[in-house]
């Protein structure tokens, strides 16, 4: 590769901060967002936790042997929202990580991130959407 092509300066974007506070503040954001991704995956632990519960009550009850799969789709819907949920918890730490960082291959890779976890939510929204829909 050509010299000071495709590559970025290093460190952080927010060291031409004055007085070396943007190294304090890239510490408290890093926390921050480890904090936000932990928390997004908490909620969609705790989703999968209520959904199994619906899902188990429902089957109880008798769902897909003698009454309708409305309340399977009910657990489904509940996990799907959860999921979604969790998930644009860690799309937020995602842009702040690009707040952060400042390597080429950093930022690809968090782009990348973003994109895929966009995606997953888009689809996933239009499921959660069909489902209230029936």
């Amino acid at each position: 590769m050509a010299e000071g092509v495709g590559e970025m300066t290093g460190g952080t974007s927010l060291e031409v901060l004055p007085y070396g506070i943007g190294h304090q503040l890239s510490e408290v954001l890093e926390v921050m967002a480890v904090g936000i991704d932990l928390i997004g995956v908490a909620i969609i632990i705790f989703g999968f936790n209520v959904a199994l519960l619906k899902l188990g009550a429902a089957l109880l009850h008798g769902a897909g042997l003698f009454k309708r799969l409305g309340n399977i789709a009910d657990a489904r819907r509940t996990l799907g929202a959860y999921i979604l949920t969790g998930i644009e918890f860690m799309i937020a730490s995602d842009i702040i990580h690009t707040v952060i960082t400042r390597e080429l291959m950093d930022l690809l890779f968090v782009g990348l991130l973003v994109l895929i976890r966009t995606a997953i939510s888009f689809f996933l929204g239009k499921e959660v959407a069909e489902l209230e829909a029936e």
